[in-house]
């Protein structure tokens, strides 16, 4: 993007940040969904056995993940 079109895209967008500031914001997003899929990788197990036990846990990781996710986007955006 060229730099006017940045502005126009921050402007219309309503983020008024630096470039600095917004690079941070993009790897720290960007760091939280890498780690979630290596969660979700590791969650993977709970759903190969037979266990009630196995299956709650893992739906409620996955609430938990979800919802532990949105914060982090929320403080992001």
């Amino acid at each position: 993007m060229s730099p006017e079109q940045k502005a126009a895209f921050l402007a219309a967008s309503g983020i008024s940040t630096t470039t600095l500031t917004f690079w941070i914001r993009l790897l720290v997003g960007g760091v939280a969904i890498i780690c979630t899929l290596l969660i979700l990788i590791g969650l993977i197990h709970h759903l190969n056995s037979n266990s009630g036990w196995d299956k709650n846990v893992f739906i409620i990781s996955l609430f938990s993940l979800a919802f532990v996710l949105t914060m982090i986007f929320v403080f992001v955006a």
